[in-house]
């Protein structure tokens, strides 16, 4: 499962080696600053896929996981969920991602957690 680190000025993605295998991507670093918000999934298919769009490069099997760069509607998403993982979704300005699909535990308490420190920008 992806981990999520904050620090003062930067949001990373950590990912193990399995899923840096299947993303094709070591892991992600945003500066706080670029990060629009976070919501839970809302339709973005999850491991599903059916509405992540092209992967170029990554893996999709559908319904059990998929990882790496998603291009969907003229946008470049990063996707790192699975099965039995919650999907938050991190829109972003000015970066090379649109957005970030992340799957973890609790997104609910995960949202909040970013989007609160977002706000003490």
């Amino acid at each position: 499962m992806p981990q999520l680190e904050l620090t003062d000025r930067e949001l990373i993605v950590h990912l193990g080696k399995w899923e840096q295998m299947l993303a094709m991507h070591p892991g992600v670093r945003v500066p706080l600053n670029q990060v629009r918000g976070v919501t839970e999934d809302q339709g973005f298919g999850g491991p599903g896929g059916w509405n992540l769009g092209l992967r170029v490069p990554g893996t999709h099997i559908p319904f059990v996981a998929a990882a790496g760069t998603f291009l969907k509607g003229g946008d470049r998403q990063f996707v790192c969920t699975r099965r039995r993982l919650q999907t938050i979704v991190i829109e972003l300005a000015n970066n090379e991602w649109t957005r970030l699909v992340i799957g973890v535990r609790d997104a609910r308490a995960e949202a909040a957690r970013l989007n609160a420190a977002v706000a003490r920008l």
